[in-house]
This record gives structure tokens, C-alpha cells and sequence, in this order.
């Protein structure tokens, strides 16, 4: 099931899915359930899962496909009481519910005088639709794609799956260029609070002598694929910094590190089992410049830890892993007949 046609992160899901020996059908969210499905995978969710949710709700349980979801998104803010998540999430789980409706052939749609109430507040969403589906019955399988979230939500008593959202085949090469960029900003600016600590961060590497190149769909724009791959293997050091403090960047942590690139960042949550000094360099947003200067002066000090975490991330941290560990979990429940 799918948000956005052609996103690239669910095509690698489908592209690894096949490589499983999986025959994948791919819909949309707003669909109607296509005939003899077995598992619904939701990688995401980059929208609403009410249409699935409502229309699994209205199939006989023998002929109700299994859910997995796999939750790569972000959350409310944890330092936010249980009852608080709770009642926001479900109070936003109904807004989306009441601004979907079926039109005349089934699929569904969101109504035009009631798409107001599902644009803000989408991390609550995220919690209150899983608690919704989790509360029906409905999810045979929930991944998460970091550790610490899969111990938040543990606390709010799911029972979820660490997959990673790893590095699929083709994401990553040794190319062996010249690495002439010092400092790469890869990705959208998210935020406010990323924004500014991303000026914060240019404006302190300028003043030691240091670009660093932003693609991030404004000054430059985005890249994926091959040309991605090339820019990476042009990098000596992919900065990362959080739209907010508690969110899961590890997908452009694995991306780096697959590339042979060092990862500096501001301090995070135990969302991977990255150590810090050990697999990336971690520091307060002020000191991240002197950091960086310091590790592209000193690159015999740099390779250990690139050396390191590539081996990390391809022996654990790859996508056919995860998506193997999530339909392990289906067949397990006994929900799915293959």
C-alpha cells in the first residue's frame, strides 16, 4: 500500500519484496482493496490509514487480508504524558475518520469542506490511528524502525518489531572518487528548528574555512539514485541534524555510512545501535563545527570509524533484513497462508 506513487523508499519495499519471491500488488491508500491480497504492508504512513482500516473492519475475518505496518514516521513528543498521546491521538484519529468518505464506485476521498481537519497535527495521527487499529484488532504485525520508539511504545503497552528501515541493494557503491566535497547537508530542512540550527552550523564552518554543500530541494536540488551515489562517494563527512530533538534520522545515517562517508551529528536518542565515537562523531550543535574541522584535518582518525560502521550497517542494517524480520511476524501470527 502505497501514499505517494513513486516514492523511492517504496519502490525499493516492492523491488525488495520480489527479491523475497513475493508477488506484489501496488495500490493506493484511498483504493479499494484489491481481490486475494494476503498481507497488506504500509510502509509509513506518509497519510491516512482509515480507508484500509475501515475497509479491513468490514471483511469477514476469513477473508480479511493481515496488516503489517511498518512505522518509519514520527511521534509526539515523548517528554508528553501517556494520557495526553492518548486522548490527542485519538481525538486525531477521528478527525480523519470523519473526513473520509467513499464516493459511488467505493474508493475513498477526503471531503473538501472537512480536509481542513486532517492538515496539522499528523504525528498525533500517527499514534492515534495505530492505537485505533491496534484497539480493532486489526494489525497482525507492527515494525518500527527504531529502538528507542520500539521501547516508547512498549511503555504504551504494543508489542512492536525492531526493523530498521535499512539499505536497499543499489543504494551504495564503492566508486573510489576523489572525495572533494567536506561537508554535505543531504535532505528537506523539515522544520523551523532545523533550518536554524543548519544556518547555525554553516554560518561556524565558514568562519573556519569550510563549505558545506546543502541539497535540500532549495539551493540545490534534490538527488537519488546513481547520481546520489556519486555525490556520497564525493563526500568526506554527512552532517545530520533533527527536525526535532527526539526524531529517527537513521535512514541518512545507514546512507552514509554504506557510502563510506563519517557521520557528525548533534546529540541523539538510542534509535540505532550506533555508539557514539565508535560509529559517528556526536556534539552539541555549537561545537559541531570545531568536530568537523577537526576530523577533515585528521583523516587517519576519520577511516576507523567509516571502516566501522560500514561493516555495522551491511551486516545488519540492510532493508531485505527488516522486510524479512516483518513478514516473519505475519506468518508467525498465522495470519497469512504465504
Amino acid at each position: 500500500m502505497q501514499w505517494e506513487p513513486g516514492n523511492q523508499i517504496t519502490m525499493a519495499v516492492i523491488e525488495t519484496l520480489g527479491d523475497l519471491g513475493c508477488e506484489v500488488i501496488e495500490f493506493s491508500y484511498t483504493a479499494i482493496l484489491p481481490a486475494g491480497l494476503d498481507i497488506i504492508l504500509a510502509r509509513g504512513p506518509l497519510g491516512s490509514l482509515t480507508p484500509v482500516g475501515k475497509q479491513l473492519m468490514s471483511l469477514p475475518l476469513t477473508q480479511r487480508p493481515a496488516l503489517a505496518l511498518w512505522m518509519c514516521e514520527t511521534w509526539p513528543n515523548p517528554i508528553l504524558p501517556k494520557w495526553m498521546v492518548t486522548s490527542l491521538g485519538m481525538i486525531r484519529a477521528k478527525m480523519e475518520a470523519l473526513a473520509f468518505r467513499q464516493n459511488s464506485q467505493g474508493a475513498w476521498q477526503l471531503d473538501p469542506r472537512l480536509k481542513w481537519l486532517t492538515i496539522k497535527g499528523w504525528r498525533f495521527r500517527n499514534y492515534g490511528e495505530l492505537d485505533w487499529l491496534h484497539r480493532q484488532g486489526l494489525l497482525s504485525a507492527l515494525g518500527v524502525s527504531s529502538l528507542w520508539y520500539a521501547e516508547y511504545l512498549r511503555a504504551m503497552r504494543f508489542d512492536p518489531l525492531v526493523a530498521p528501515l535499512g539499505i536497499p541493494q543499489g543504494w551504495a557503491a564503492n566508486l573510489e572518487l576523489k572525495r572533494d566535497i567536506p561537508v554535505l547537508w543531504l535532505g528537506e530542512i523539515g522544520s523551523d528548528r532545523r533550518g536554524r540550527l543548519l544556518d547555525q552550523v554553516r554560518a561556524d564552518l565558514g568562519a573556519c574555512g569550510i563549505e558545506m554543500l546543502r541539497i535540500d530541494g532549495i539551493e540545490n536540488p534534490y538527488m537519488f539514485g546513481a547520481e546520489r551515489t556519486v555525490l556520497l562517494n564525493r563526500t568526506q563527512i554527512v552532517l545530520n541534524l533533527m527536525r526535532e530533538e527526539w526524531d529517527n534520522n537513521a535512514l541518512r545515517l545507514y546512507l552514509a555510512a554504506a557510502n563510506r562517508c563519517l557521520v557528525v551529528t548533534e546529540p541523539i536518542l538510542a534509535h540505532t545501535t550506533f555508539t557514539p565515537g565508535l560509529h559517528l562523531v556526536e556534539a552539541p550543535v555549537a561545537q559541531i563545527a570545531g568536530k568537523i574541522s577537526y576530523y577533515l584535518a585528521h583523516p587517519a582518525e576519520r577511516q576507523p570509524i567509516i571502516d566501522r560502521t560500514y561493516q555495522l550497517v551491511m551486516a545488519e542494517y540492510t532493508m531485505e533484513q527488516a522486510v524479512r524480520r516483518i513478514l516473519d511476524k505475519v506468518v508467525a501470527a498465522g495470519r497469512a497462508s504465504r
